[in-house]
């Protein structure tokens, strides 16, 4: 958890000279949280910088990201509960063909992994270092659809995520519609398949939530719940 408290010490601090958001951005702040009924959760904090233009054009980009996951698995017979607390510094390219967005990104990966102690099993903590690769995808078809589509894997934790949402505007970019994520890792895989409303606005904060089905391979199925904001610099 110190890495994750370390990069928002940082990013908060950066921010604070920010009075106001400029256009075209720089600079992208953006959010992911989600909860499952059983107990599981992810979070992240993700600061998206292009330093030779803006976000609009192509170009390189850096990025940075705290993130933090609770999980299970089952050892020797017992349940066991791991927390990870993740730390990336990815550079990568991102293209605009005809108004899309692709992000290609890589770099190297910091995790504090703890598992939480069980009968007749202790507690382990240790810290992984690795690499990290991610890419994403946004554009919109029409004027009254959009795409998007992510996918990133962590070699410090094996940890694998891609998901995928469609949406069809009900107000000016607003957009609502299916979505489907499979992550997971050596301890266990994930399904998740159920909806989102994506694009309104909280203050100067682009927001989005989801709700759905999650089938996973440890907690058996249960239903989640997604929160995300998107605010530009």
């Amino acid at each position: 958890m110190k890495l994750l408290k370390g990069f928002a010490s940082v990013l908060t601090a950066s921010l604070a000279g920010v009075a106001a958001a400029e256009e075209p951005p720089r600079l992208s702040l953006q959010s992911t949280s989600d909860f499952a009924s059983y107990g599981a959760f992810y979070t992240d904090l993700t600061a998206l910088y292009s330093p030779f233009g803006t976000l609009w054009e192509p170009g390189w980009r850096v990025e940075g990201i705290a993130s933090a996951r609770r999980y299970s698995f089952v050892e020797n017979g017992q349940k066991r509960v791991g927390l990870d607390a993740t730390l990336d510094l990815l550079a990568g390219y991102q293209f605009t063909p005809h108004g899309w967005s692709w992000l290609v990104a890589a770099g190297v990966t910091g995790v504090n992994s703890h598992v939480y102690a069980a009968p007749g099993l202790p507690r382990s903590d240790a810290q992984l270092y690795g690499l990290k690769v991610l890419t994403s995808l946004y554009g919109k078809p029409t004027d009254q659809t959009m795409v998007y589509v992510q996918a990133h894997y962590n070699t410090a934790s094996e940890f694998y995520y891609a998901q995928g949402k469609t949406g069809i505007a009900i107000a000016p970019n607003i957009f609502v519609g299916p979505e489907a994520a499979y992550s997971g890792s050596w301890t266990y895989n994930q399904l998740r398949l159920g909806g989102h409303i994506t694009g309104f606005t909280v203050g100067s904060m682009n927001t989005g939530v989801s709700l759905g089905y999650v089938r996973d391979s440890n907690y058996g199925k249960g239903v989640y719940g997604g929160l995300n904001f998107q605010i530009n610099f």
